[in-house]
């Protein structure tokens, strides 16, 4: 599984980074099985003018379907957005696992005797 952030602003404390880095290494250990790749961009849309500017977009590759799962979150604080945008995701992955465990399973039986 690959992982790729862009942080995409300057405004970043290292406190924020250090718990966002820790935050994504337990969520890819959790669902390393179900997912390729994980993009994660973070920008700041107003720029230093403040308000619900800052913006957190992930996007996940399937391994069952080949898929993508795209979330965007808006808010104020970028661990906010972030852990927003991740909540999403898992609640988006736990639909996906759940669909795919209810397919039934086809036996060709022709052939057999």
């Amino acid at each position: 599984m690959s992982t790729d952030i862009k942080w995409g602003s300057s405004s970043f404390n290292g406190r924020s980074k250090h718990i966002i880095s820790q935050q994504m290494q337990i969520f890819l250990l959790r669902y390393r099985a179900f997912i390729m790749r994980v993009r994660v961009r973070f920008s700041d849309v107003n720029g230093p003018k403040g308000g619900l500017d800052k913006r957190c977009m992930v996007i996940a590759k399937l391994r069952s379907t080949g898929g993508e799962i795209t979330i965007q979150s808006k808010g104020i604080d970028y661990l906010e957005v972030f852990q927003s945008s991740f909540e999403r995701l898992i609640r988006s992955l736990q639909r996906e696992t759940t669909k795919q465990r209810q397919k039934p399973i086809r036996i060709n039986r022709r052939g057999q005797s």
